[in-house]
């Protein structure tokens, strides 16, 4: 028989001082409507501590399971307003919720691990949000161009979703992006030539794809990079030269490449690589 639970959502930190604070109504309404949309039904929410207790039916919590709401309350008229959430790893099989719109301070979203199913809501736009991770969920359909428009984005997974058709040159918007993990899709089709301005990235993996088309001559021009994956892709050769430019790699994994194939680059001067999969 399955046991009732009380899993209890933990601030990570709460900027500000809550004795005298509470969370503002308009951001609790907020609340109610996302945890309802992916398919959280016992809750308990306590606007005065930015705390949630959710109670559920089942054995026992999943064991790498992670949930927390950040809150910044150095706000005027005792005040304080959602800055991060995290509903990680609880196989939830709802939708990504458009209401998150109605937490207008909010910059972290975590939903990774679970079953939402749909697309990143387009209502998301205008928001001003920092860094998305939707790993391994079960989205679908093009990746949205809209989030060319998320400009503050400094970090984008969309890792082992279902997401088709042509990576956006929209993305190419993204100028504070310093992550972006696009790998275990179903994308097709070349790189666009408008990532060439993302000149901040530490951080790109699209391996496990059916791209097309030659890897691209305009990664040499990402100097600050340090993970370079681009195995399985569906990219074609030769492997660009520039790549030994990159004096900042410590992890690159390029293997699996399809098409002409003419001699590795040189890499004696890539001293931090730590992995090389060529």
């Amino acid at each position: 028989m399955a046991t009732i639970f009380v899993l209890v959502i933990t601030i990570l930190g709460c900027i500000g001082s809550l004795s005298e604070s509470k969370l503002v109504q308009d951001e609790v309404d907020a609340l109610r409507h996302i945890i309802s949309r992916m398919g959280l039904k016992y809750w308990r929410f306590d606007d005065t501590t930015c705390q949630v207790e959710m109670v559920g039916v089942t054995s026992k919590p999943p064991s790498n399971s992670e949930s927390s709401i950040e809150c910044d309350c150095q706000f005027g008229s005792q005040t304080c307003h959602v800055i991060s959430l995290t509903l990680k790893g609880y196989s939830l099989s709802g939708v990504i919720p458009p209401e998150l719109v109605m937490l207008p301070h909010l910059q972290h979203v975590d939903f990774a691990y679970n079953y939402l199913s749909g697309t990143i809501p387009s209502e998301w736009a205008s928001m001003q949000l920092k860094s998305i991770s939707v790993l391994a969920n079960r989205l679908s359909g093009e990746i949205p161009k809209i989030l060319g428009d998320m400009t503050s984005l400094t970090y984008l997974n969309l890792e082992a979703n279902y997401f088709s058709g042509n990576v956006p040159r929209e993305l190419g918007n993204l100028i504070n992006l310093e992550t972006l993990i696009l790998s275990s899709n179903r994308l097709t089709g070349p790189l666009p030539t408008a990532l060439a301005e993302l000149n901040i990235l530490t951080d790109f993996r699209i391996n496990d794809n059916n791209l097309s088309g030659p890897i691209p001559h305009f990664i040499q021009n990402w100097k600050r990079l340090a993970r370079l994956e681009m195995h399985a892709s569906g990219l074609e050769g030769p492997i660009p030269s520039g790549i030994s430019y990159l004096l900042n790699l410590t992890e690159l994994r390029i293997s699996d490449i399809h098409g002409t194939i003419q001699g590795f680059p040189v890499l004696s001067n890539m001293t931090g690589i730590g992995f090389e999969e060529l």
